[in-house]
């Protein structure tokens, strides 16, 4: 009998507008859970802070022997971890 797996996997895209095609751009990341990904999320929103980056989307995918069965939007969820998390550093200094 086979056995059924189920698979969790978080996706984030951030973006950055520019002039045209070749100045905007995306990187979208993967991970296995939703403090990694806000770290993901925030580490590219540094790395490519002189482009004005901003999340554009994020979402959670449950898989089911490879297909996907249910999906979230998690976008709202991500930008207030990211924003509490701010405010707090902010308030700490």
């Amino acid at each position: 009998m086979k056995s059924s797996t189920l698979d969790v996997i978080y996706y984030a895209t951030v973006s950055w507008d520019g002039m045209d095609e070749y100045t905007q751009g995306d990187r979208t990341i993967t991970r296995m859970n939703i403090e990694d990904l806000v770290e993901g999320v925030e580490e590219y929103l540094l790395t490519f802070e002189s482009r004005h980056p901003y999340l554009e989307c994020a979402s959670v995918e449950y898989e089911k022997d490879r297909e996907v069965y249910e999906s979230k939007d998690l976008t709202d969820t991500v930008k207030t971890i990211i924003k509490t998390k701010e405010n707090k550093d902010n308030g700490s200094k």
